[in-house]
Formats: C-alpha cells, sequence, structure tokens
C-alpha cells in the first residue's frame, strides 16, 4: 500500500470516528491534537477506539465530562494506547447520542419537527461532505447550516416548492 492509499485509509477511519472525538469534547482544531493526529499511524483505529472507551469510563466513573479530553487524546495516540481484547469495542458505542453528526441529528430534528412521512415525502438525504446539505426530493439544495436555522414551515415551503415549469400542450401555454 502506498503513502496516499495508506493516508485515504486513515482519513475514512478517522471520518468514522470524528464525532464520538468531538461528542467528547476534543478539540479537533487544536495544533497540537492535529499534529498528533496526523503524526500517528501504527494502530489508528485501534488507539481511537481505546481512548474512546476510556474517556467513557472516565466520564461514568467521575460522573463528568473528561477536564482534559483533548490532552486525553495526545497521550494516548504518544503511548500508544491500543484494545488488549478486540471484543472490548462495539460499533454500538458509536450510536451514542452525543457522538452523532449534525447532518444525522438535523435528520432526526426534521421527523420531530415535520413528521416522519412528511420528511421522507420532501427529503431525500442529508450529505455531509466538505459543504453539509440538504437534499430535497424536487432537486433542491439547501446547506445544513442555513436548515439548520430555519423553521420547520420554512423547510416545509423550500421542499414543496416546484422547480420545474408546468407541461401541458401548447394551445394551453399559449392560451
Amino acid at each position: 500500500m502506498d503513502y496516499r492509499d495508506e493516508e485515504q485509509a486513515k482519513q475514512e477511519i478517522f471520518r468514522k470516528y470524528k464525532y464520538a472525538l468531538k461528542g467528547l469534547r476534543v478539540d479537533l482544531g487544536r495544533p497540537d491534537v492535529v499534529e498528533a493526529l496526523d503524526q500517528c499511524f501504527e494502530d489508528f483505529e485501534s488507539i481511537l477506539q481505546r481512548f474512546i472507551l476510556w474517556a467513557i469510563y472516565r466520564e461514568q466513573e467521575d460522573g463528568k465530562p473528561l477536564q482534559y479530553p483533548s490532552a486525553g487524546l495526545i497521550q494516548a495516540i504518544k503511548e500508544e494506547w491500543k484494545l488488549r481484547d478486540k471484543n472490548a469495542w462495539s460499533a454500538e458505542i458509536l450510536s451514542d447520542p452525543r457522538f452523532e453528526s449534525p447532518g444525522t441529528k438535523w435528520w432526526k430534528a426534521a421527523e420531530d419537527g415535520l413528521g416522519r412521512d412528511t420528511r421522507n415525502r420532501l427529503i431525500a438525504d442529508v450529505v455531509e461532505e466538505n459543504t453539509s446539505y440538504v437534499l430535497f426530493r424536487n432537486g433542491l439544495t439547501l446547506r445544513l447550516a442555513v436548515a439548520m436555522d430555519w423553521e420547520w414551515d420554512q423547510i416545509r415551503d423550500y421542499g414543496e416548492r416546484e422547480t420545474r415549469p408546468q407541461t401541458g400542450s401548447l394551445t394551453q401555454i399559449f392560451s
């Protein structure tokens, strides 16, 4: 595997755990955190899993959020924390509501705000890429940040908007 393939695989792993780290209040924009993540290649996924498990355990034991989650992640990377027992990790851990992406949170809120049937009728997908957006079934898109600021009536009106001119016979159009 060449460097680009390794980097791409690492990015996929990071995307998988990014919102769990954010949910634990790790500052992913902090220069020392970025540097530690960039320089970690060996057992990257195992280290992230071990840190997340440790952080959850500490929060449960202490009864409060971690005091220095970013420093904890840096320590885990530097000391190469690894899972001793591969069965300790479960994908279920990532289903904690704190670890949901903004798009998933908005999708769930849309069910409450619009109703499940209306949401499913109007909204095709929430795409979370460089610029996250809501894709409506009428072909329109709306930046997720804007959608989060709008009222549900505005979302409904936008999703029900006609995007194509009515087709009909020439006599109807010109009469």
